[in-house]
């Protein structure tokens, strides 16, 4: 049948106003994201099966209409009605904005009935021009035809609205649960800030008060080692406030532990001796503020303060793999000496809790005897959630 004439419109292709497109109802087709190239290739999609529909249904109500010309003819109503429609909600978006989305329902279903409707007639209109059909001004002018293409239009856009309205809703309460989550999830992280500062802020004041009075017993008798020992002090005092401030670098750190270990040298004397090994690659990683203090302070308090001779006291700092090792190992007491009384220390307890809230399992702490006797205290924390700062300076001072 050479005249046969398309049922009626291919529907909205997209009503820009809820954001989606038809197609999108199937799975496959949510995978690329929104832009113009797609929704041209998603309508062209949506318009051809329509025309697949039309050409079916034509077929069933005339069997003898050929299927070439069926196939080819509704593909040309379809495209041209598809992309009438399409460009009238483009025209409709730039005029009125964003004020039909935010609009009460009956407005919006209005705006979405009219547009298809308006697009159906030049779609037609233009399908008659490319088949060159003369009669076909005649048919869509009709009473009846008139008719039939705005009742099928406006069943077609209900059964849209009846699909994207819920979805669209649903959008909007994943919206407000998202904020209403981050919101939370902001508030949660000040808490964990506010409890990481509290523990920072449990450092052991006597080694203030022990080194301030060694500054006194030596200024009379010897000014020079009491300058000294002040001098490191203001280092100390002056790193341990920057690292409070937040983050710190893996070589800054070793700067406060260098400050702090003189003072101690120039306390112990020939019963302290240290060595810091921190490659050069790894001085400008940002890493949690006194990370190494507090288990170096265990170490000396705990472990080679109280024997006679004293000890030697080891920081290694390594890369391996995906985590960054830091080592503390002293040649003191051990861990069997000093448990259960003194052991693990605060410090080394506010560390376990700071780096479970920041890292979770990923970081770990290991405590163990130090061969010939002694204690290692072994730390690893993911590379991938460590920052990288300026660079460092280089390897710092092997002793």
């Amino acid at each position: 049948m050479a005249d046969y004439a398309p049922l009626g419109p291919t529907g909205c292709p997209r009503p820009p106003g809820l954001q989606s497109h038809p197609l999108e109802l199937i799975p496959f087709f949510r995978r690329w994201p929104q832009s113009v190239v797609r929704d041209l290739v998603y309508t062209v999609i949506w318009n051809t099966l329509f025309a697949l529909f039309f050409a079916l249904l034509a077929i069933a109500i005339d069997p003898e209409t050929p299927l070439s010309a069926a196939l080819r003819n509704s593909f040309v109503f379809a495209q041209c009605i598809g992309f009438m429609i399409y460009a009238g909600f483009l025209i409709g978006d730039r005029i009125v904005h964003k004020g039909i989305h935010q609009a009460r329902m009956w407005v919006r279903a209005v705006y979405y009935a009219v547009i298809p409707i308006l697009g159906v007639f030049p779609g037609y209109l233009l399908a008659f021009w490319i088949l060159r059909w003369r009669n076909g001004y005649e048919w869509l002018f009709a009473p009846r035809s008139i008719i039939s293409i705005v009742a099928l239009s406006l069943v077609l856009t209900g059964l849209l609205l009846l699909i994207f309205v819920p979805r669209e809703r649903a959008a909007r309460a994943e919206a407000t649960i998202a904020r209403e989550q981050a919101r939370v999830a902001a508030a949660e992280k000040e808490t964990t800030t506010a409890q990481l500062k509290l523990l920072e802020a449990q450092v052991e004041p006597h080694f203030l008060y022990n080194t301030l009075a060694n500054v006194v017993s030596l200024v009379d008798g010897e000014p020079a080692l009491a300058k000294r020992m002040i001098e490191r002090l203001i280092a100390l005092l002056r790193a341990t406030a920057a690292a409070a401030t937040g983050s710190a670098t893996l070589g800054g750190q070793v700067e406060l532990l260098r400050a702090y270990l003189e003072i101690l040298e120039l306390r112990m004397g020939a019963r302290l001796r240290w060595r810091i090994d921190l490659p050069a690659e790894l001085a400008g990683l940002r890493v949690p503020p006194m990370l190494l203090q507090p288990i170096v302070e265990n170490a000396i308090k705990h472990g080679l303060e109280p024997t006679v001779d004293g000890g030697a006291l080891t920081v290694t700092v390594r890369r391996d793999d995906q985590r960054l090792l830091l080592e503390v190992a002293d040649t003191g007491r051990g861990i069997r000496a000093t448990a259960p009384r003194d052991a693990p220390g605060l410090g080394l307890a506010n560390l376990r809790a700071r780096l479970a809230a920041q890292y979770g399992s990923a970081a770990h702490i290991e405590v163990s005897d130090n061969a010939p006797h002694g204690t290692r205290v072994a730390l690893a924390l993911p590379l991938d959630a460590l920052g990288d700062g300026a660079s460092a300076a280089a390897t710092l001072a092997v002793r």
